[in-house]
């Protein structure tokens, strides 16, 4: 999957022409030729106009356009090769379980200057610590970095074992590692040892991104955020085991209720009672015992007496003794995720008011606590990003472009983000689509459109990438959610959507 941490002031990874020596690339100055900037070294300025001297120099007369983009990839260009200069010792870090494997590289020709296998602990931090300053002063090094992959929760534990004695860690995409396996010597090859050298090879050349582990209350809401989801699979699980064996032995029910989920159901699930056996009891026995299961919700009766006709139409099998008994312990499995996710939503509810962004709550209609408290514990505190387009791509749901020369294709999203919030943020834009006018409106000029009209579920993509930027926007701005800016019709502080 994507990125597990949250990158700070930056969107993501640099792509590879990003780092290509000798090559040009436009820089933050207008009128001049650009470089990318090597490890260390500030954007170069060459003092020699475009073409010849008769060409005016002045931006509104030149035929190159410096876009925002351009700007935006030179300042994180810069600000990685201020953090790896070509006097850095890089310890590339291939994570496991018991042991890991470091590899030590010089970053101004990325040579290897050694190696060595560390415990996964803080002692073996330390370990590395020690034995890199003894480099160090053999090459005449300054100063050191640590690289790693964020894999599992191993980053974590050496991740805070390096910050507690001052060593800075950078982060290197588990994606862009496996591409520069092939890219190394056209082999898919994998070892512990070449990993490492690769992780420290990728530092080397700015291919990081600016992530750090999440701190404070954010940390809290990120660990709340990832037990409910998880808990919510568990109840995904049960519920499609429950479907599964209800189609074989006992598919009048499935027929008479419209929703496995609800409580009525689950509760009679819970009995354990067979289809013949409730067959067998007078309706109004059945009734009672459900009613007691059933505990202190709402009853319906008449919901009984439907469960109850479904059970008369039962038949006998092989399975069935065996398949109900099943389907019991799925429902209970069903009670126990439901229990955790309302006592997880009472604590995340309660530590976000420590975030400084509870006023967020009730801002737009249709996104309810519980829904933009897990967002934003997923995309981690908004104000750490500089520009709206770092959310959807946080998420992974920015659009993919694919031009060349006059030609143009359609393609879908890039889904190299958190997959948890892409799912929350999709599900927030379905209903802000019911109950908000602005997403509403936004939801139907995309899809009733002459040209490029896009599908619902495009659509309802689009509309969650709106509603990131929106929460941005707020967030960045400490200003209300405003309609008029929403749809472009007034100018905000920071611009919206």
């Amino acid at each position: 999957m994507g990125n597990p941490v949250g990158l700070s002031k930056a969107c993501g990874q640099a792509r590879p022409d990003d780092q290509r020596g000798g090559e040009s690339d436009p820089g933050l100055s207008t009128g001049r030729h650009f470089h990318s900037p090597r490890p260390g070294a500030s954007v170069a300025v060459v003092e020699e106009p475009l073409q010849d001297s008769s060409v005016n120099t002045e931006p509104e007369g030149l035929d190159m356009k410096i876009t925002r983009g351009m700007r935006r990839r030179s300042a994180k260009l810069e600000r990685r090769a201020q953090l790896v200069t070509p006097d850095t010792l890089i310890a590339g870090v291939d994570l496991a379980r018991k042991e890991s494997v470091v590899v030590f590289v010089r970053a101004r020709d990325k040579v290897r200057v050694g190696r060595l296998r560390i415990p996964t602990t803080a002692d073996g931090v330390r370990t590395l610590a020690r034995r890199a300053g003894e480099l160090q002063r053999r090459h005449q090094l300054p100063r050191l970095v640590l690289g790693m992959e964020a894999c599992s929760h191993y980053w974590k534990v050496v991740a805070k074992a390096a910050t507690e004695i001052g060593l800075p860690y950078l982060i290197v995409q588990s994606f862009v590692l496996a591409r520069s396996r092939e890219l190394d010597d056209l082999t898919r090859d994998k070892t512990d040892p070449r990993d490492a050298a690769l992780i420290a090879d990728l530092v080397a050349e700015l291919r990081f991104v600016d992530a750090q582990l999440e701190s404070g209350v954010w940390a809290e809401l990120r660990l709340l955020a990832e037990a409910r989801d998880q808990r919510g699979v568990e109840r995904r699980s049960a519920l499609q085991e429950q479907r599964a064996f209800l189609e074989l032995v006992w598919p009048a029910l499935l027929q008479q209720v419209s929703d496995l989920a609800g409580t009525h159901v689950q509760a009679t699930l819970r009995l354990g009672l067979t289809p013949l056996e409730i067959a067998a009891l007078p309706l109004e026995e059945f009734t009672q015992r459900l009613r007691e299961e059933h505990r202190d919700r709402r009853f319906m009766r008449w919901m009984a007496q439907r469960v109850w006709c479904a059970a008369q139409a039962a038949t006998d099998s092989d399975e069935m003794t065996a398949a109900i008994l099943r389907v019991q312990f799925a429902a209970e499995r069903v009670q126990i995720a439901e229990r955790m996710v309302a006592i997880l939503d009472r604590r995340m509810l309660a530590a976000f008011e420590r975030t400084g962004l509870g006023w967020l709550r009730g801002q737009i209609r249709g996104l309810g606590d519980v829904m933009l408290v897990n967002l934003l514990a997923m995309t981690g505190d908004l104000r750490r990003f500089d520009d709206a387009r770092c959310l959807p791509k946080l998420a992974g749901s920015n659009p993919t472009e694919r031009s060349s020369g006059q030609s143009s294709a359609p393609g879908g999203i890039h889904r190299r983000g958190r997959k948890v919030l892409r799912l929350l943020a999709y599900q927030a834009a379905v209903c802000l689509v019911l109950h908000h006018p602005d997403f509403r409106q936004r939801f139907l000029a995309l899809t009733q459109r002459e040209h490029h009209r896009l599908e619902k579920r495009q659509a309802y993509v689009a509309v969650a990438n709106k509603l990131l930027r929106t929460l941005w926007a707020m967030a960045s701005s400490g200003r209300a959610y405003d309609s008029q800016v929403a749809l472009g019709l007034a100018r905000g502080e920071v611009r919206a959507a």
